[in-house]
Order: structure tokens, then C-alpha cells, then sequence
């Protein structure tokens, strides 16, 4: 029993090392004018960490906010910030970061609903004005389409 506790701890301590080192790489690839390289080395280092540990909620958030703000890849993006939210469904930022991620995706309603409740639940000063910002614009945006759709219907 000892020796199985001791390799999960092993493992978690090797999870946080892994994250520190994606950190370090995405910062890296950050500094070096978006170095693609940089980048894919630090994805690699958090799914490290998550194989090592499935349930570090931490390595889900790095990795997905990797994925939509530098590697415009919303689908991972939204897959990992909904593990972060299984595993810590008070995080808020993951709410932020999903609806970033399915606002690139062009998914406005559900960009709106993340943003809604980030606005519940976040607390942090500069994210709810820039949530309260992002809602208007998807809701104008959402408006327009709307206007659009009705116009084709009653001119068809």
C-alpha cells in the first residue's frame, strides 16, 4: 500500500514538473514571435502531465488556453477548459476561455451562455468587463443573423 501511494505522489510531483516545463515553452514560443516550435513542445509537456496525472485540472486549463489563443485550435481548446470545468466546476477563467475558444469556432449561442455564467460566477475585475464586452458584441452579432434569417423568410 505504502509503495502504490508513493508512486502517485511520484506522479503528481512529475505532473507539476511537466506543467512548469509547457509553461516554460509557451512563454518561450510567446517571446519568439509565436514559435510554432515552442508551442508544440509545450502541448506536449501538459498532455505529459495529464497522462501523469488525469485529474490535474491546471494542465487541462495551460493546455486549452494554448490551444485557442496561440494555436487557433478551438475543438481541443473547448475539450480540455470542459475537463477543467469536470474537475473544478467553480473555476470560472475556464468558462472565460471556453467561450473565447467557441466564439473562434463561430458557436456565438454557446459563447454567450459561457459568457453569462462567467459573469455569475467570475469575480476578477478585468475579465468580467472584457466578458461584458465580448457578450455585446456576440449578441449583436447573434441579432444580426437573426435579422438576416427573418428577412430571407418573409422575402422567400
Amino acid at each position: 500500500m505504502e509503495s502504490r501511494q508513493h508512486i502517485q505522489w511520484l506522479r503528481k510531483v512529475l505532473a507539476r514538473f511537466y506543467h512548469l516545463r509547457g509553461a516554460t515553452h509557451r512563454h518561450l514560443g510567446n517571446t519568439g514571435g509565436s514559435d510554432l516550435a515552442e508551442h508544440q513542445l509545450a502541448v506536449n509537456d501538459f498532455s505529459r502531465a495529464i497522462e501523469l496525472d488525469p485529474d490535474y485540472a491546471e494542465a487541462y486549463f495551460s493546455r486549452g488556453v494554448l490551444y485557442w489563443r496561440e494555436l487557433r485550435n478551438a475543438y481541443r481548446a473547448i475539450r480540455d477548459m470542459t475537463r477543467v470545468l469536470e474537475l473544478e466546476p467553480q473555476w470560472a477563467e475556464a468558462l472565460f476561455n471556453r467561450a473565447m475558444a467557441y466564439q473562434i469556432r463561430g458557436d456565438h449561442e454557446q459563447a454567450i451562455a459561457d459568457l453569462e455564467q462567467y459573469l455569475v460566477e467570475g469575480s476578477h475585475p478585468y475579465w468580467r468587463e472584457s466578458a461584458e464586452r465580448q457578450l455585446g458584441l456576440l449578441r449583436e452579432i447573434a441579432a444580426e443573423r437573426k435579422a438576416r434569417r427573418d428577412s430571407k423568410t418573409w422575402s422567400a
